[in-house]
């Protein structure tokens, strides 16, 4: 009887927190952009850094992280998809499965393992090793694939450098730089660029890249950071371009559209995109112009966090019921991982510990789900 009463007592309390995380973003927008202002020593790279180290990255995200495969150095450094495809060309590669690399890097960083830190430059070797001389990687969906592995390559090696092993890897780290610079200007050629993104004036019917909102900010985070770790003005200028894309294109309930509906997993991980972008490369005016599709975002986005840290994903259109699937051939399922980690950074952002809270009640519901072996579970890539 007392153990019922107390795990009520807990639903209660949870249900409380998570009203009033929401309540403050929904009644008062201003007072996270006031906090944001408050926190400036919170932004750039330094910033992010702090975020990516915190105890709650620590003790999520990065905690699946925690140490490289046993046997990393007998390994080439291909994933998923890609080790396959090592020993069957006639089999698929994607050069977004190895995206993976720039977070083992950020791990590493994060929990202080160095080998951590080589297998991810490992992993991201494997990737540059298969780019053509022009930056192209030469497989089907070649420019979204290569925004993934682009964005997580530049966050992964922007906290390396920013971290107290900078010295040790700068060789290997300034290669990969020089490569990375090739990969990101490929994405911005005129006709690489108008194939992806038609103008809208020519076809106003959604086609490409227009369809997804997530990816506009992917793409800005992928440029904009590229640009911040290799110095490249062009870069962050064209990074701008994107990110207004994604303020129009959001409706005024605070979704991202997705193939016209919404979707909390891609809500999510458009926010993830977003949250780096406002930390690490956004000017002031900028980020002055993104607050309130942040703050609509999350709200739509927490509204949907039950009790439990589960999310709720009626109305998904594109994940959580087999409406698509991944490279892998399998449904893209249900996934919170993103949820938690983008909640996670707009709490720190705007210095809201209720919502970190709410940020790690949902990482405990997606770690729960897959120890349950729940149908549908999926690792979001």
């Amino acid at each position: 009887m007392k153990a019922s009463m107390n795990k009520s007592n807990s639903r209660n309390e949870m249900k409380k927190i998570t009203t009033l995380t929401l309540g403050i973003i929904l009644l008062m927008p201003s007072l996270a952009l006031r906090a944001a202002n408050k926190a400036l020593s919170e932004m750039g790279v330094a910033g992010n850094f702090t975020f990516e180290t915190s105890a709650f990255m620590k003790e999520t995200a990065h905690a699946g992280h925690a140490a490289p495969p046993a046997d990393w150095r007998n390994q080439s450094g291909a994933l998923r998809l890609n080790v396959n495809w090592e020993t069957n060309k006639s089999l698929p590669w994607f050069i977004e499965d190895q995206q993976l690399g720039g977070e083992y890097v950020a791990a590493g960083v994060a929990l202080g393992n160095k080998d951590e830190i080589r297998w991810g430059l490992k992993v991201i070797e494997w990737g540059f090793a298969h780019m053509e001389t022009n930056g192209l990687f030469n497989h089907s969906d070649c420019y979204h694939s290569a925004s993934f592995f682009i964005e997580s390559t530049a966050h992964g090696l922007l906290l390396l450098e920013a971290s107290p092993w900078h010295a040790e890897f700068a060789v290997q780290v300034n290669v990969l730089k020089s490569k990375l610079l090739v990969a990101a200007r490929w994405m911005v050629q005129p006709d690489i660029h108008a194939k992806n993104w038609p103008d809208t004036n020519m076809f106003p019917k959604l086609t490409g890249e227009r369809r997804y909102g997530h990816r506009r900010y992917l793409d800005a985070a992928a440029l904009g950071e590229a640009g911040v770790l290799c110095r490249d003005r062009e870069l962050i200028d064209k990074s701008v371009w994107f990110i207004r894309e994604g303020l129009a294109f959001q409706r005024p309930d605070g979704v991202n559209p997705e193939k016209g509906g919404s979707d909390h997993h891609y809500q999510a991980l458009g926010l993830m995109y977003a949250c780096r972008y406002y930390q690490i490369v956004a000017e002031d005016a900028v980020r002055a112009e993104m607050s309130p599709m942040l703050g609509k975002g999350f709200a739509w986005l927490i509204a949907r966090v039950k009790p439990d840290g589960s999310v709720d994903a009626t109305g998904n259109a594109r994940t959580g019921f087999g409406q698509e699937k991944a490279r892998n051939g399998k449904p893209k399922g249900l996934e919170y991982r993103f949820t938690s980690i983008s909640l996670g950074h707009w709490a720190q952002l705007t210095q809201n510990a209720a919502l970190e809270f709410t940020a790690r009640r949902v990482f405990e519901a997606d770690q729960s789900m897959r120890k349950r072996g729940v149908e549908m579970t999926w690792d979001g890539y």
